[in-house]
């Protein structure tokens, strides 16, 4: 029993540096190619699977692949917060609250509708493909933006939107999740029932993400290591910490990181505050990290990516991902910019929230970890979700600086 422990322990490293050497050879390639790094880290995986040279073999639903699933996602989330700027949410605050809430049902229902009709799901299937395709990706979008000068509100209002999402997008999914798997429940669920719902996963997270934030910007502030890197540990305790108690108590794990990093850099001044030179230095750290689990993510991915069913469903996987980037993300758009009276948004910068609404790291793990938890009709999920993020990124990554250009929302 021992040594057949101990075999399983050693294959997960041997996996874990093989995906790390290849993310990290993968991400020269991508930057001499000028390609998107996920793209090239699926490829990798995809070549090492055991599609073709079987070095790299990660059993969908096992410990491993969960837990890198899990610990990445959180982690991502946790950037996010840690991310925000309140001082710029302050005169676009409620296109950004919009696009992250009711933007995002409508994206979900619009693309579970399109589901439901092109892959013969059912239809509590199709919403919770529709849900978890339905978060952007700041991961994505970040580096884009860090290499153009595009109008300060709208970058900011879409990386705002991004960091959001990721969070009231794992939410949903999780919530929709819990009817597809509960017997006898379906759409129609009691009101009552399903704001009780709500209300646990988004507040419950929120506090425990609340504490945990407040709890590592004290600890940052006051007992800081004497070592250069000490600091980096509370953040690892705030980010997964509050992810696993508020998913040991039923809370939105998600909600939970996302809060603490966003609490950790926004404490109040009566509260010990991270200075401005430490909060650099711990968004370097959390910034490395990031680039790790994305690696992990989408090499697990990758080597998991199963061409003869891809093929099968391609003619009308495309048409569900045509449909969420043509006709959900405009109708999101829309109904989350033009109540903003505030704001002023023009017609050109709504045009440029059209086209910028790349896909990535939540969206994968989310349809992992849906898939490990054996839901009706996920066979296909990963395949969806794994084309809608090459298609968002080869596409829309790759054209925003053209489409911000053509619409003069470059600045110097």
């Amino acid at each position: 029993m021992a040594s057949n422990a101990l075999h399983v322990a050693e294959s997960y490293l041997f996996a874990l540096f093989v995906m790390l050497a290849s993310g990290a050879l993968a991400s020269k390639v991508a930057e001499r190619l000028r390609l998107p790094d996920i793209v090239l880290y699926v490829v990798a995986g995809f070549l090492l699977g055991p599609a073709v040279l079987g070095v790299l073999s990660i059993p969908q639903g096992g410990a491993f692949h969960d837990a890198v699933l899990s610990l990445g996602a959180a982690w991502i989330v946790f950037q996010g917060g840690l991310e925000m700027r309140f001082q710029v949410l302050r005169r676009i605050w409620l296109s950004v609250l919009l696009l992250a809430t009711v933007g995002l049902a409508i994206t979900a229902a619009v693309v579970g509708v399109a589901a439901h009709v092109a892959l013969a799901l059912p239809m509590l299937s199709a919403l919770l493909l529709g849900s978890l395709l339905a978060s952007t990706d700041p991961a994505s979008l970040v580096p884009v933006f860090q290499r153009l000068s595009i109008r300060a509100r709208v970058a900011q209002a879409v990386i705002a939107e991004s960091a959001f999402t990721d969070a009231t997008g794992a939410m949903l999914t999780a919530l929709v999740l819990e009817r597809v798997m509960a017997p006898g429940t379906g759409v129609h669920a009691g009101a009552a029932d399903l704001v009780e719902q709500i209300a646990r996963l988004a507040m419950g997270g929120a506090a425990i993400g609340l504490a945990f934030g407040l709890l590592a910007a004290w600890l940052v502030r006051r007992h800081a290591p004497p070592t250069p890197g000490g600091r980096s540990l509370y953040l690892v305790l705030a980010a997964l910490g509050s992810y696993a108690t508020a998913a040991e108590l039923g809370a939105s794990g998600f909600m939970a990181s996302f809060v603490a990093g966003m609490a950790l850099v926004h404490a109040s001044r009566r509260w010990p505050k991270v200075e401005e030179p430490d909060r650099h230095q711990l968004e370097g750290f959390v910034d490395a990290m990031s680039l790790q689990f994305r690696m992990l993510i989408f090499i697990s991915l990758g080597s998991q990516v199963s061409i003869p069913l891809m093929a099968h469903h391609l003619g009308r996987t495309l048409a569900v991902v045509a449909v969420f980037m043509l006709v959900a993300r405009p109708l999101t758009v829309l109904a989350s910019l033009l109540p903003d009276r505030r704001a002023k948004w023009t017609w050109r910068e709504m045009v440029f929230f059209f086209w910028v609404r790349e896909t990535g790291t939540i969206a994968i793990a989310l349809a992992g970890l849906v898939q490990s938890a054996g839901a009706s009709g996920a066979s296909v999920f990963t395949q969806v979700a794994a084309t809608a993020v090459i298609a968002t990124l080869l596409l829309q990554a790759s054209t925003t600086p053209l489409v911000a250009r053509w619409l003069g929302l470059l600045e110097r």
